[in-house]
């Protein structure tokens, strides 16, 4: 799960699928960036309202960039709120959720943001 140096990105597969290009990874981490930043503040947003729909559609959008960047913790968590909704859990369990994926992303975020600044 973890890389190197307690890193939560492993560019592995995206250098791979990029063959090592790194306009094309650079271009690839911009994207990243904003789609991190848009699950951030919709994975709060819907799993507050409860609206499993479009917390639905926003854990779908992530997906594929967290799978290619093998972060796995997203998706558990993004599947263990779910769960959450559907368990009409308290609120306080799902506020735990927000923080825990605000967290993360908060990482993420700044791991994308220094491979740009590799430049």
């Amino acid at each position: 799960m973890s890389t190197k140096n307690n890193k939560l990105i492993d560019f592995s597969a995206v250098h791979e699928m990029l063959y090592g290009e790194e306009k094309f990874i650079m271009e690839f981490s911009e994207a990243a960036i904003q789609s991190f930043s848009e699950f951030q503040k919709s994975y709060k947003e819907y799993l507050l309202a409860r609206d499993e729909t479009n917390f639905r559609k926003a854990g779908h959008k992530i997906k594929p960039v967290a799978q290619m960047l093998g972060l796995d913790q997203i998706l558990e968590e993004y599947e263990q709120a779910k769960t959450l909704v559907w368990d009409e859990k308290p609120d306080k369990d799902l506020n735990t959720s927000v923080k825990k994926i605000d967290e993360i992303c908060t990482k993420v975020l700044a791991e994308l943001e220094a491979k740009l600044n590799q430049k």
